[in-house]
């Protein structure tokens, strides 16, 4: 009778691997296979949701940065016009020898 144990054990043991693996029972068991097209499906999903952000965030980041070119060209030529306006003051306003003059008023 011990190849009779023996072969008790190893059906116990095969049906358990079975019921991991994919054997399909009543019990509501998802079988091992079941579960890893599941996964696999949900990973291809996954990995077009993350590509598509990463074009997505590309994109506004290329925007952003044409943004910033734009904004420091319009400063660049605000910044050329200030300081032709504060060089035509400075020709306008008489200079003076350096001496600072002192006003005094009596009240």
């Amino acid at each position: 009778m011990v190849g009779g144990t023996v072969n008790k054990a190893l059906k116990d043991r095969v049906s358990g691997l079975e019921k991991f693996v994919g054997v399909l029972e009543d019990d509501g068991v998802v079988p091992l296979f079941v579960q890893t097209e599941q996964h696999a499906i949900e990973l291809v999903d996954l990995s077009k949701i993350f590509d598509d952000f990463m074009t997505e965030t590309s994109a506004r980041i290329t925007n952003i940065m044409e943004d910033v070119v734009s904004l420091t060209d319009v400063m660049k030529i605000n910044l050329k016009c200030l300081k032709n306006d504060v060089a035509l003051v400075k020709k306008s306003v008489p200079t003076y020898s350096g001496t600072i003059v002192e006003t005094t008023t009596f009240v």
